[in-house]
């Protein structure tokens, strides 16, 4: 079995571009400054804005904020993981007046997710997993995802993880040498959104 990448070292992964301007409506208000544990305001940078039809959840904050929307009827809206200089959209206030009363932050439930690459290695040669989630690693080959494989799977590898529901992910592969030299997959970041609920599948092949 031979690598069949090259020697040649591939710069670092690209950073997670930011988030493009959006048009939003005339904002209502800004979320009060407060603490984010769970179930209270989020802080400052977080700021809604709000019609009968959306309301944009914006977050110039440095980290990902999970939020929910809470209406005058009480209710609330299922939690979302809102990444740093981001938007999220939840229902407006619609027909019937149910306004927007505030934001709340939450933890959203994670999903499953599943990534399968194909990869020909050389023999003690390993492969994993980096991206910009902590749970990658946060791009750190120290800190990558190994994926396993077996003599009855191979050149195929897996690795079973769980990731924030509704969250941009950007993401490569890496081989790992016994000496613990380090070589990334060609091209730019692979890019996927994780679903709000279930599990989230990537079928890929080195490159």
């Amino acid at each position: 079995m031979t690598n069949p990448s090259s020697r040649t070292r591939v710069p670092r992964p690209i950073a997670l571009a930011a988030a493009g301007a959006a048009v939003l409506l005339a904002p209502l208000a800004a979320a009060p400054s407060a603490s984010a544990a769970e179930g209270t305001a989020p802080p400052t940078c977080v700021q809604y804005y709000s019609s009968w039809r959306y309301t944009e959840v914006a977050n110039d904050c440095s980290a990902a904020v999970g939020i929910s929307v809470r209406y005058t009827d009480g209710q609330v809206s299922p939690c979302r993981t809102v990444p740093p200089g981001a938007r999220a959209t939840f229902a407006g206030y619609g027909t019937d007046m149910n306004y927007v009363t505030g934001l709340l932050t939450c933890s959203p439930a994670p999903v499953t997710a599943v990534f399968r690459a194909t990869a020909t290695t050389a023999y003690g040669q390993g492969l994993y997993l980096a991206g910009n989630l902590a749970e990658l690693g946060g791009w750190d080959p120290a800190k990558a995802v190994p994926l396993t494989t077996d003599s009855g799977s191979y050149p195929a590898w897996t690795a079973d993880l769980q990731l924030p529901s509704d969250t941009p992910v950007e993401y490569k592969y890496l081989i790992k040498d016994p000496d613990g030299t380090v070589v990334w997959e060609d091209g730019d970041n692979r890019t996927a959104l994780t679903p709000a609920t279930g599990t989230f599948t990537a079928d890929d092949t080195w490159r």
